[in-house]
């Protein structure tokens, strides 16, 4: 599978463990930030429920129209893909 569809995912879960490794070493204890930390560690762990889902199929239908001479056949492509 090409790396590019797990980038996303990845960069994502990078960024909320960032965000919660920069609050927690803060030294703040507002009432806000705790709540900032929580609400990150929630969504990080969301994004783990994303990768137990399973694939889904993903079709993609493509149709080019008939040149300008009326002889020329229209093409119809279909790409099946599973992700």
């Amino acid at each position: 599978m090409p790396i590019f569809l797990f980038a996303p995912l990845v960069m994502l879960e990078f960024f909320l463990m960032m965000g919660a490794w920069f609050i927690r070493n803060s030294g703040s204890r507002d009432p806000q930030m705790e709540f900032a930390l929580q609400a990150l560690q929630a969504l990080r762990g969301q994004t783990w429920e994303l990768r137990k889902m399973p694939p889904f199929a993903l079709v993609e239908v493509e149709v080019k129209p008939k040149a300008l001479d009326a002889g020329a056949p229209q093409r119809v492509y279909v790409k099946i893909g599973l992700w």
